[in-house]
């Protein structure tokens, strides 16, 4: 038997439905018989790719007069949701094989303001041989004459509930969003939590896997999950209004029934926003001097470690305020200082737990002042002014006063000298004041017009060149500022650590789902900036084609496209903080080593 292999013209074809609804999502399919290098989406407009490309192969040999033929399919997958109504060319997709670019066909979608319902057109992938004797031969001919069933606007449904419905200026109360469905959910494809833009927030802590409970909603059954908790302050006061949240599921729901297997499953899109929900903010009384929002109940105390000390050594004064209230309306408390003393910026501590009962905890600023002269110095005391929700009045706390004693230094004139932070007191230097001279002056006339000077022609000429060279220099900066792609290449790392500071923070306080999106963000948007990839075009072969293009090793770039599958799987799947300490020493790594053999 002979054997010989045929190949026919490379073929790419790309297919996706021809209808879609605003908000629903749909598959767009590139197929191809040669398995390309790499694969890129062309421009989608009234779109936005929510993911892929997943791939998929497949291969069949025939034999025909002693001669084989082999074929070798290939197929790309692409998830895009349609944004706008209208009709939209999607342009064809570039493939490149054995270093040859082929284009697919384009493809036109109309995107309709309803959802389409997809009809149940694909056959099972089972075959019942006893349908052959009992039935008509194939099950889901069966299936396909039976309506499946969808998701109804009742099934999902998003809440959002306040503890308090009236109260009063920077009084706390807890927003709560909840989740209710009547048919199983398979996942939670996209959640927007409504904007609190009146109000400061404090969110609370959840369980990152939901905790399902049973309650009756006008009198329909739903399984019940808490999605978010937060502690809110509300800024102003009137009707305050809290907006919608939204919410898109996948359900699993039937798509039919076998005689003999029972029902089948298939998945279906769910989406849900919340009610508007309205607050009834009162206004605080009228507010007295020196109030700057605080509600609550608070204290407030001072700390110095000595009250003696030498000219030009550091005093540290920490002002400790505690108690439980909206902490984010304190404002830093001023001491008085006297022209004798040098203040530096506070250094702000915080102790805050935010909880149900409300944020209580306490807030340090500690501050650090340098007497330049000697004498015994009272800079008075600190005050809060709160106002008391139990008793609806204002209440003043304050810190005994602040004295400072300062022992003379060597040239100090300014000893033994009692000084009110009330009153400034200027102190004289002896060199500032001097005895009259009474001798000769020997003063002579001289005079000599600025322009003849050497001194003034020497100015106008730095100055000219200074300005040619500031006009030279910035004229460059435009021509590079206006090269946009150059401008995130070198951007690209500055921006990653910025994402990878934010990581830390969330790594620090065991938050992992917002520390894995954060490693992800930080690792495509480093591959989009520096390698050049729009957002839309940014695929793991697109990233490994561009760096073999900059001369990076594939074992660098491959660790870099696996990290990335670490942490989409870590996304996902709760782990240890080990494990995002791994990760986190990883992806720095794997970024410092990409800019130094990029250079």
């Amino acid at each position: 038997m002979s054997f010989a292999l045929f190949a026919d013209g490379v073929t790419f074809t790309g297919k996706a439905p021809a209808r879609v609804g605003v908000g629903q999502r749909m598959q767009v399919q590139y197929t191809i018989n040669e398995k390309p290098s790499s694969i890129q989406l062309g421009s989608i407009p009234g779109f936005k790719m929510v993911g892929g490309p997943s791939q998929s192969s497949s291969s069949s040999v025939s034999i025909v007069n002693g001669s084989m033929t082999s074929s070798n399919t290939y197929t790309y997958t692409y998830t895009l949701e349609a944004v706008s109504e209208g009709t939209y060319t999607l342009e064809g997709a570039i493939a490149v094989v054995g270093g040859t670019k082929y284009t697919s066909n384009s493809i036109s979608v109309t995107v309709q303001k309803e959802a389409v319902q997809q009809q149940q057109q694909r056959q099972s992938s089972y075959y019942d041989p006893f349908e052959d004797i009992f039935g008509s031969g194939r099950s889901q001919q069966q299936q396909q004459n039976q309506p499946k069933q969808t998701v109804s606007s009742d099934d999902v449904l998003l809440r959002t509930f306040s503890s308090k419905s009236n109260l009063a200026k920077g009084e706390g109360t807890i927003i709560t969003i909840k989740l209710y469905t009547a048919v199983d959910l398979m996942s939670i494809e996209d959640f927007t939590p409504p904007k609190l833009n009146n109000f400061y927030v404090e969110e609370l802590e959840t369980d990152q896997n939901l905790k399902w409970s049973r309650e009756t909603l006008n009198g329909k059954t739903y399984n019940v999950a808490v999605l978010k908790k937060y502690l809110a302050f509300p800024r102003v006061a009137g009707k305050v209004d809290i907006d919608k949240a939204d919410i898109k599921c996948m359900a699993r729901v039937v798509s039919g029934r076998h005689p003999f297997w029972g029902y089948t499953y298939d998945n279906a899109p769910a989406s849900a926003t919340s009610n508007t929900l309205s607050l009834n903010v009162s206004p605080l009384p009228s507010e007295p001097v020196g109030y700057s929002g605080a509600v609550g109940k608070f204290n407030i105390s001072l700390n110095m470690p000595k009250d003696t000390v030498s000219v030009n050594d550091a005093v540290v004064c920490k002002i400790t305020i505690s108690g439980s209230g909206n902490f984010n309306n304190i404002e830093s408390p001023q001491i008085s200082c006297p022209k004798e003393f040098e203040q530096y910026e506070p250094v702000v501590t915080s102790k805050l737990n935010a909880s149900e009962s409300g944020l209580s905890g306490s807030k340090t600023w500690e501050y650090t002042i340098v007497p330049r002269y000697g004498g015994s110095f009272n800079l008075g005391s600190v005050s809060l002014v709160y106002y008391d929700l139990a008793t609806k009045t204002y209440n003043t706390v304050s810190t005994e006063p602040i004295v400072v004693n300062v022992r003379k230094g060597s040239g100090d004139m300014a000893s033994g000298t009692i000084y009110n932070a009330q009153t400034g007191v200027e102190v004289i230097n002896p060199e500032d004041v001097r005895f009259i001279h009474k001798g000769n002056l020997n003063l002579a006339a001289a005079y000599s017009p600025l322009m003849l000077s050497g001194l003034y022609w020497t100015i106008i000429i730095c100055l000219i060149v200074a300005f040619i060279v500031l006009v030279v220099v910035l004229r460059k900066n435009i021509k590079k500022r206006q090269d946009v792609e150059l401008m995130k290449r070198q951007k690209a790392s500055k921006i990653s650590r910025k994402r990878l500071k934010n990581a830390r923070k969330f790594m620090q306080v065991n938050n992992q789902t917002d520390f894995y999106k954060e490693i992800i963000t930080a690792l495509w948007g480093y591959a989009s900036d520096k390698l050049s990839i729009p957002t839309s075009q940014l695929t793991k072969d697109n990233v490994m084609q561009a760096f073999a293009e900059h001369n990076i090793e594939e074992n660098l770039s491959k660790q870099f496209v696996d990290l990335i599958d670490k942490c989409e799987f870590a996304h996902f799947v709760s782990g240890s903080g080990n494990e995002m300490t791994a990760i986190y020493e990883e992806t720095t790594g794997i970024i410092e080593q990409l800019e130094e053999n990029m250079r």
